[in-house]
């Protein structure tokens, strides 16, 4: 199983147990992930997509995401505007740049807020999201710190135990001891190993498990919602192979937009 496949079905299996609502993701790993636990798992939130309107029919995109990811619209709502009108619970899947061990996390830019060596988009949606979920697909000291650069969102404040997910692990904010706990592991790392790769402290829960293999019924789905493998483009950091993958993936997608518009 790859480390997409695993992050995917992982995000899966604890956004089941989110209440109905509507789920907006970052990354392709967070969309397939909502994605198997509606077909597979109960879940009830609605995934937040071009147009709207969430079509399960279509499948994971990066170009022509109105026509691929959603191709009957049936409306077009801006993300400001969705935060506005909806009445329900709504969550975040984010990929921030940081995220610290007082569960603050970092949109805005690195380095001194006045003179950043990067600056993002902004906290965007952030700080607006009633229940707030971190998904950092490369568990890194560079983005798991112990102080981030900018507060873009606190995820303490909400009412709602954030979780952040790693291709390593699963942790949940625990607001009686102010920190993050470990409650998933995966088996090529131990607590100390993993411990190296974060930056903040954290603890480790008593029923710490193995992060869960992948169901059969999952993996069959695979091919029917990401044919593209878009859940491999999170793990891709060498700029040259990520620009190749684009490349192959905007031609997938050409042609696949050529055959549907095609008289039938």
């Amino acid at each position: 199983m790859s480390r997409a496949d695993r992050l995917s079905w992982t995000i899966a299996r604890h956004v089941r147990h989110l209440p109905a609502g509507t789920a907006f993701t970052a990354t392709s790993s967070a969309t397939l992930g909502v994605r198997l636990a509606q077909q597979l798992l109960g879940c009830r939130l609605s995934l937040w997509g071009h147009g709207g309107a969430y079509d399960p029919a279509g499948i994971l995109s990066l170009h022509a995401r109105p026509w691929l990811f959603n191709r009957r619209p049936h409306a077009r709502v801006t993300l400001p505007g969705v935060f506005d009108t909806q009445s329900e619970p709504h969550a975040l899947l984010a990929t921030p740049a940081q995220v610290d061990g007082r569960a603050n996390a970092n949109l805005s830019g690195l380095g001194d807020p006045s003179q950043p060596k990067v600056a993002f988009g902004g906290t965007r949606g952030l700080p607006d999201a009633r229940a707030v979920h971190f998904v950092l697909p490369v568990h890194s000291a560079r983005q798991l710190v112990e102080k981030v650069d900018f507060v873009s969102t606190c995820a303490a404040t909400r009412d709602t135990p954030s979780l952040l997910f790693t291709e390593l692990c699963v942790m949940r904010w625990s607001h009686e001891a102010g920190a993050w706990t470990l409650e998933e592991i995966a088996d090529e790392i131990d607590i100390d190993g993993l411990r190296e790769r974060t930056g903040f402290k954290f603890i480790v829960s008593d029923g710490l498990m193995p992060i869960e293999d992948m169901s059969d019924a999952a993996r069959s789905l695979l091919a029917d919602i990401d044919p593209l493998g878009l859940r491999d483009l999170d793990f891709i950091s060498d700029r040259s192979q990520l620009l190749d993958a684009f490349q192959r993936i905007y031609e997938a997608e050409a042609d696949l937009v050529g055959r549907d518009r095609a008289p039938r």
